[in-house]
């Protein structure tokens, strides 16, 4: 493997219209196939940006928060009321961005949701991403039609962090 000087960065681009066989067919629940064995181990932390269509008919003040399940163990814990904390694929919320004509468009910048960090990546498997109302149980749907989230793309952008053959990033 090669020694990395400087830190390894990477991006892997999600479109909720080029899923997995495997996947749900809805966007608020999409699976996609990876091919980890491309990307060096070692910790990692990253974010997201995502940018989706029209929710035309979008009428709540509720957030579509995003869960991301790589198949690794992020570092985000979730309190509640009986267990104190789980470990949580939650990795932040999307804001409603209105246009003329009742267009509604959900979007992330990459600075607007915390860092994820994974001790290490997995070696296969595939990329869930859910969509979710804020009680992290029901899946995102407009208030007026129960129209189920509009399509979108999605960046998760990794940069590897800590000691890289023994230099510090």
């Amino acid at each position: 493997m090669t020694n990395y000087i400087k830190p390894y960065k990477f991006n892997i681009v999600l479109n909720s219209q080029q899923v997995s066989a495997a996947s749900s067919g809805n966007p608020n629940d999409c699976t996609y196939e990876f091919n980890w064995s491309n990307i060096p181990q070692g910790k990692y932390k990253m974010g997201f940006s995502y940018k989706g269509q029209n929710n035309s008919d979008f009428v709540s003040n509720d957030s579509p928060q995003v869960f991301l399940n790589l198949g690794a163990t992020p570092s985000v814990y979730q309190a509640n009321g009986s267990n104190g904390s789980v470990i949580s694929n939650y990795i932040g919320a999307l804001h409603a961005e209105t246009h003329a004509g009742a267009q509604v468009v959900f979007y992330a910048n990459l600075q607007d949701n915390p860092d994820v960090y994974y001790e290490h990546l997995p070696t296969s498997g595939p990329i869930r991403v859910q969509v979710f109302r804020s009680n992290f149980t029901t899946l995102f749907t407009t208030i007026t039609t129960n129209q189920d989230l509009a399509n979108y793309v999605m960046v998760l952008s990794f940069e590897q962090v800590g000691k890289i053959d023994g230099y510090n990033l």
